[in-house]
């Protein structure tokens, strides 16, 4: 039996032949089922697995099952369950029974006969259920085989244990298989195991305040944490509290919404106990869109100025997605997609994949947190957007905006102090290896204003419709330096960049220095337009100005070394978006 060829043309037939009805929850089907399944109890059937994906959000599983008919006879059928991501049970497919065809050369097509229903449903990686009755007249009769794999689950999949209730702390959610509601609190320790889907629903929050009653909310790899739709759906870790959320490469955890809209819900925040240049003395910063979450320091007991932390742990943040975040709370005032309050260096933020944000995919509120693999696909507004005081590193970072991109949006924003310009600690992160494809709808792919400072090395941006770079603000070139050395203090610099928008900077003769002045005088930047930086998507091509050209990074322990400007080298191979991230094409 020639199972590549039948999968295919089976595939092909999908939309025709099945009716069906989902579930959706914890465990994804992917590659990771394909193979043999068996019943040892039952030797001699059993089904091979085989997944054919569609689309990001799902595919279809080819299964060829070998069984017997009622007179002993070998037998083989096969099924097409079409899965959306999440799904781990569909009622009601066809299955499929294949007449015609020859042994020998002489090859004659075979055509597929439904001969009954299969229910199929995904318990774990090491257990499928495939239920089946016959059509009257098919010489079968009801069966249920319930399968695993005769050689073990590989490590790629993450899903080892069957669901059987929801952890202490959550809540089953009726109608909803597999599915707990979190807590509006968490305190002491809550662990996430994958085999369910966890609902937010509203705010939720770990630790009940700043330092106080802390909590350490603990998530599995292959997770999906939902917001629940009807209310303002989001995700705070206060400072002094915790969140490990640890996928792999193959088990991302996925934060999404109730919905496959861009602001579906609103996001997830963590707080934490860093410098933040609008903490005064003794009152500890507000988060702007809820003033119930405040960070920025310990406050000490019987008084006195808090005490900050620029190595303050929020945990650990790696292999996440977070899909169709971005709620406008009150107007000029938003949750990102990951917000980031007073957040420090002892946090590990890698692996990172934005889509589909109604407002910034990334933003500092001071901090000194560092970042490494950062993605942001189809982002209405901002990518990376930094303020009050932000000091951290990032490397490797990849952003393209919607088509529709918010008039005002940008790859970077960044500020130091929205009411003083001047502010200590001032803004000056430390960014390496991005590359930002601007929306023909959106505003300057770099902005940096308001006193802000910053190093950066090896910029990539193209394509946007006003200009590539923008100083604003007088504060924004002082801090940098003057007409006569426009980089003389060092504190905002680019080097290894390259720019290609139709107009790559605003020039203004009110301005201290010129922008473009600034730009040429640093190494090995380049100014050019779209097409001149011979790039396809978002890897330059052979040949490319953008090969073998970058600077050298910051020589610390966090910055790896590359030879290339950008986020990528030319070559698919080496790109470190692939096999975690969503909707990157």
């Amino acid at each position: 039996m020639l199972l590549n060829s039948k999968k295919r043309l089976l595939a092909a037939m999908v939309g025709g032949l099945l009716m069906v009805q989902a579930t959706q929850a914890a465990l994804v089907v992917d590659e990771s089922f394909r193979g043999g399944w068996y019943n040892p109890q039952q030797s001699g059937r059993g089904s091979m697995l085989d997944w054919l994906p569609t689309s990001k959000d799902g595919g279809v599983l080819f299964v060829a099952t070998f069984t017997y008919d009622t007179t002993g006879k070998q037998y083989w059928f096969t099924t097409l369950v079409p899965l959306t991501d999440r799904e781990f049970k569909k009622t009601n497919v066809d299955a499929l029974s294949a007449t015609g065809g020859t042994f020998g050369n002489d090859y004659t097509p075979t055509v597929a006969a439904p001969i009954g229903k299969v229910d199929f449903e995904a318990h774990s990686c090491n257990r499928i259920t495939l239920s089946f009755t016959p059509n009257q007249g098919s010489n079968l009769v009801p069966v249920t085989l319930d399968l695993s794999r005769p050689d073990g689950v590989p490590s790629t999949c993450q899903y080892t244990h069957e669901f059987t209730t929801c952890p202490t702390g959550t809540t089953a959610v009726a109608g909803l298989a597999r599915t707990c509601q979190l807590p509006s609190t968490i305190t002491g320790t809550l662990r996430l195991t994958n085999d369910a889907t966890y609902l937010i629903a509203g705010k939720t929050q770990v630790g009940s305040g700043r330092n106080t009653n802390p909590g350490t909310l603990i998530i599995e790899p292959g997770t999906q944490l939902q917001g629940k739709g009807g209310a303002i759906d989001y995700l705070v870790v206060n400072a002094g509290s915790k969140m490990f959320a640890e996928g792999t490469k193959e088990n991302p955890i996925v934060f999404t919404g109730p919905t496959n809209v861009p602001g579906s819900w609103a996001g997830l925040v963590l707080a934490g106990n860093a410098a933040d240049n609008t903490c005064r003395l003794s009152t500890a910063c507000t988060f702007e869109a809820d003033a119930d979450v405040t960070y920025g320091g310990v406050s000490q007991v019987g008084g006195g100025n808090l005490v900050s932390d620029d190595a303050d742990s929020s945990g650990v943040l790696k292999y996440v997605q977070i899909r169709y975040a971005g709620q406008e709370i009150r107007p000029n005032e938003e949750l990102n997609a990951l917000t980031m309050l007073g957040v420090g260096s002892g946090t590990t933020i890698e692996n990172i994949s934005v889509y589909a944000g109604k407002d910034d995919a990334f933003e500092w509120f001071g901090g000194a947190v560092n970042a490494r693999n950062l993605v942001a696909i189809a982002t209405e507004d901002d990518c990376l957007d930094t303020a009050n005081g932000y000091r951290g590193r990032v490397q490797f970072a990849y952003c393209k905006q919607t088509a529709t991109a918010a008039s005002g949006s940008h790859g970077i924003e960044s500020d130091n102090n929205g009411s003083s310009f001047d502010l200590l600690p001032r803004t000056q992160p430390k960014m390496a290896n991005l590359t930002f494809i601007q929306s023909s709808t959106g505003d300057e792919a770099i902005r940096i204003r308001r006193g802000a400072a910053g190093n950066y090395f090896n910029v990539v941006a193209k394509d946007a419709p006003t200009e590539c770079l923008n100083f604003n603000d007088n504060a924004t070139f002082n801090a940098s330096g003057s007409a006569a050395n426009p980089i003389a203090s060092g504190f905002l610099t680019m080097t290894g960049a390259a720019m290609g928008c139709n107009t790559n900077f605003e020039l203004s003769g009110s301005d201290p220095f010129q922008v473009d002045a600034w730009f040429n005088i640093q190494a090995a930047n380049l100014a050019t337009n779209p097409a001149g930086l011979n790039m396809t998507g978002r890897y330059p091509n052979t040949g490319s100005p953008l090969l073998n050209t970058g600077v050298a990074v910051p020589n610390d322990a966090f910055f790896q070394r590359t030879s290339f400007k950008g986020a990528f080298d030319s070559s698919a191979a080496t790109d470190w978006t692939q096999g975690w991230s969503y909707g990157v094409e």
